[in-house]
């Protein structure tokens, strides 16, 4: 076999429930993947949500933003309908529900991204946004060895690894440039960086695969490699492992051609 290239469900499994749900993350249990990536804001009550979007709009039948909604009031929205009616009365999960479902598999790897910044959210509530977000795996035990902080903020980034003396791998974007303010220091501390390219082409060129790798960041590879030939040409050109919204037929491909 080849180096072993991992793969990642993006939000859970999209394809079979809806984005960022338990039912999305209870089926990820269930299929050919390493990892679970997340999303994850702070409300107007200082609870910790998993959602994607700064507003509910897109995942749920209500308007708003999270930052400005309480727990109770996202708790009284659908965000099942809109996937299929399947899934009515499916309701947004707080951080500590998905940690409980973390207790069936102690080899499960997650990626935690941290939606709330601090060029949007306010220095103040962004930084604690991402306290909460910590101090709530830690409390479940998932070790450093079994996580990745992903954000898209450079700022965001070097707060964590100064306050956490650099305990834990930290998971950006290429160009470095998405990373925004200080994007220059924040590239010099990341572990893993997803590299995007265009939407047409969603893999970059081999010799900037290269040039990352030759950086000490492992690359990999984002949710945009959808057919066959992309997910090749990424793992051929260095790609450590994939964030997928199509995780099985992915991890299906790698197996295939000997990288799982």
């Amino acid at each position: 076999m080849k180096r072993r290239i991992e793969v990642a469900a993006h939000r859970g499994n999209v394809e079979n429930a809806p984005e960022n749900t338990m039912p999305a993350f209870t089926d990820a249990y269930g299929i050919d993947v390493d990892m679970i990536e997340l999303d994850l804001r702070m409300t107007k009550d200082h609870e910790i949500v998993v959602i994607h979007d700064a507003t509910v709009d897109r995942t749920s039948d209500g308007t708003g933003m999270v930052s400005d909604m309480t727990l109770a009031e996202l708790k009284k929205l659908d965000f099942g309908v809109k996937y299929s009616e399947k899934f009515r009365g499916t309701r947004i999960p707080t951080f500590r529900e998905f940690l409980e479902l973390t207790k069936r598999d102690k080899n499960m790897q997650f990626n935690f991204e941290f939606k709330d910044y601090i060029r949007e959210k306010g220095d103040e509530f962004a930084k604690e946004s991402a306290d909460r977000i910590i101090s709530l795996y830690e409390e479940y035990g998932i070790t450093p060895d079994r996580l990745y902080i992903n954000s898209f903020e450079g700022d965001l980034l070097l707060y964590i690894n100064e306050k956490y003396g650099g305990k834990y791998r930290l998971h950006g974007y290429h160009p470095y440039s998405i990373l925004g303010n200080n994007s220059d220091k924040a590239s010099k501390i990341l572990y893993c960086a997803c590299l995007f390219y265009t939407a047409d082409n969603p893999i970059s060129p081999k010799e900037t695969y290269d040039a990352v790798i030759a950086e000490g960041i492992h690359p990999w590879v984002g949710a945009g490699a959808v057919t066959e030939e992309q997910i090749l040409r990424g793992a051929e050109y260095g790609g450590e492992l994939f964030t997928s919204n199509h995780p099985t037929y992915v991890s299906e491909v790698l197996r295939k051609n000997g990288y799982r």
